[in-house]
């Protein structure tokens, strides 16, 4: 307990005794303080506790008020024993059965559970004690000092249904009460069921006696069931000298008929042997038909192959007529090409020939530009008065250099572009030959082809030829084997009318 009423700081009380029944103690010892921690953890309110609001159950003497607790709490520690004996320590705890019940109360009249350390409601607590066998609800397990006088003023049982004595009393401490409403449902039954014994016992006698009654009609009965047990026997009898009769005429019958079984036999074995001869010549018939229905399959399969051939070299004539076309086309395309590489080739080699005059021009006029400025240099220090004169005849003759250096500029950059061009023309004529080159090799490969092509539809047409000889002589096995054909099934028919005539003779004994 924790600020608890009268316990002041953290206060521990226990452990109780495995057997603890109850607190004693003189008046003002704290006996009902014990009692009224365990009601405040299992759920009373505060009036119960004779106090009007939860905020007085927080300690508040002199020793705190000048820092008063905000707070009561009061734990409840359960653990489950084993109890093997009378002894105070007769008895072990059951591992990991430790259980914490905490209620908090707090200045502003609120409280709250936690079980095993965890916020719950206290429907949650009291469900988990109710598992345990603590009925937080009728509260019989936990008896203050003024009830023990009321139990001891009880009546020894309830006058009505909703009324209280003894018997109900301690019939909800030990648990039985539970089982009152299934115990009154079971009398009732059983008196139901006796109810029912009863009619069906005075169903029986009455049956007795109606037995008794019939007793004479029973004793008629079974005298006329013994005539007619003796009249059976003496049928019985006769039924008996006739079937001695009935067996000797069987055995005349039976020697007659082995001599129709062996006549029978005979019959059968040449009718089997008939079948015999029908099932060879049946045999050949299906083999031959064999024959033909492969070698039509056959020419079926080559008439197929054939019409293929046929539009694959359609194929290959249209695709040897379009590489053909783009042939003739890259031809003038690379022709084209080549005119173009030689019209650079011509620019690029009068390009070429006109720089040397003009790099020695160039250097010809800067050979001039630099004796002139030496002069210009000399002027400068002997004189300054001409100066402007000796300006002015260099800016002539750089004016004068301006165009060649234009010109250099121009030629230069024509030459670049005429390198660019040619290089670009190299390029395309080598993509273009190697375009010739592969269309010239698939057009190679595809006369390759055509000639395969052509050489498998000649031998396909000979062995077509050969299948078609094949097929006349098949044709003509086949009208032969369907006359053959017609000739067994009419000796077919005439054997099985003489089949008929043996069945009808056996039928006729």
């Amino acid at each position: 307990m924790e600020n608890f009423k009268s316990y002041a700081g953290v206060k521990e009380i226990g452990p109780f005794h495995k057997c603890f029944s109850s607190v004693v103690g003189p008046n003002g010892s704290g006996k009902s303080n014990v009692i009224d921690a365990m009601l405040f953890v299992f759920g009373k309110r505060a009036k119960k506790l004779r106090l009007n609001k939860v905020s007085e159950l927080i300690h508040q003497s002199s020793a705190v008020k000048e820092d008063p607790p905000q707070f009561a709490r009061v734990s409840v520690h359960f653990q489950e024993i084993v109890d093997y004996g009378d002894g105070d320590d007769d008895y072990h705890v059951v591992p990991e059965s430790q259980t914490v019940v905490t209620r908090i109360a707090k200045r502003d009249n609120t409280s709250t559970y936690k079980l095993n350390g965890k916020n719950s409601g206290f429907k949650e607590v009291a469900t988990y004690l109710n598992g345990k066998g603590i009925d937080l609800d009728n509260n019989r397990f936990l008896i203050l000092q003024g009830e023990v006088e009321l139990i001891s003023m009880m009546p020894p049982r309830g006058k009505t249904e909703n009324d209280e004595g003894l018997l109900e009393y301690l019939e909800d401490i030990i648990g039985s009460s539970k089982f009152v409403e299934a115990t009154n449902q079971a009398a009732e039954k059983v008196e139901t069921l006796t109810e029912t014994r009863q009619e069906k016992l005075n169903r029986v006698k009455a049956v007795e006696k109606e037995k008794e009654n019939l007793e004479a009609a029973k004793q008629e009965a079974e005298s006329l069931l013994a005539k007619e047990t003796e009249i059976r026997r003496n049928q019985n009898i006769l039924f008996h000298i006739r079937a001695m009769t009935v067996q000797k005429e069987l055995s005349l019958l039976a020697n007659a008929r082995d001599t129709l079984t062996t006549a029978l036999g005979a019959e059968r074995e040449a009718i089997v042997a008939t079948d015999k001869r029908v099932d060879e010549i049946e045999t050949g018939l299906s083999d031959k038909r064999k024959d033909y229905q492969i070698t039509f399959e056959e020419l079926k399969r080559t008439k197929e192959e054939f019409t293929a051939f046929e539009r694959k070299d359609i194929k290959l004539r249209e695709e040897i007529k379009h590489e053909r076309t783009h042939k003739a086309k890259l031809t003038e395309k690379m022709t084209a090409e080549c005119m173009k590489q030689n019209d650079a080739i011509g620019k690029l080699e009068v390009a070429t020939s006109r720089i040397p005059k003009l790099e020695l021009r160039i250097s010809e006029l800067l050979c001039l530009k630099d004796t002139e400025e030496a002069v210009l240099e000399t002027i400068d220090d002997e004189t300054k008065v001409d100066t402007q004169k000796v300006r002015r005849s260099l800016e002539i003759k750089t004016a004068e250099l301006a165009p060649v250096k234009l010109l250099r500029t121009e030629l230069q950059a024509a030459l670049e572009t005429a390198e660019t061009e040619l290089s670009i023309l190299v390029d395309s004529k080598s993509r273009v030959t190697q375009r010739l080159e592969s269309a010239v090799s698939e057009l190679a490969c595809i006369d390759e082809t055509k000639l395969e092509t052509l050489t498998q539809i000649s031998l396909t047409e000979t062995e077509m030829h050969e299948i078609k000889k094949l097929l006349a002589t098949l044709e003509k096995e086949d009208s032969e084997l369907s006359i053959g054909e017609s000739t067994l099934d009419m000796r077919l028919r005439d054997l099985g009318v003489s089949r008929r005539l043996h069945y009808g003779r056996e039928m006729d004994p």
